[in-house]
């Protein structure tokens, strides 16, 4: 893949990157927007930009807890896979040795 250097400019500080892949280029830019979008949101008198930026690193968090969440299947789900898994390695194994 090819690597690339791109800038970012998050909450009015830039911060380069010199060696991304490229095709991950559009999700930094993206990931750059909304980081702006939500620090920009946090606009208040009475908060400083650190406080902004903690504030929008706690939203992305909890998106993305969130969105674990979703994706998880529950232990029992988890369990069930994975005996399925050694199940499926113990199969292969013994079909090699014959």
């Amino acid at each position: 893949m090819a690597k690339l250097s791109i800038t970012l400019k998050i909450a009015g500080t830039t911060y380069p990157f010199p060696e991304i892949e490229s095709s991950r280029e559009e999700v930094y830019r993206h990931a750059e927007r909304e980081v702006n979008r939500l620090f920009n949101e946090g606009a208040h008198p009475s908060l400083l930009p650190k406080d902004r930026l903690a504030l929008a690193a706690l939203h992305l968090a909890m998106e993305n807890v969130t969105l674990k969440q979703s994706r998880s299947m529950g232990p029992e789900l988890d369990n069930l896979a994975e005996v399925d898994r050694k199940l499926k390695e113990y199969l292969d194994s013994a079909a090699t040795k014959k």
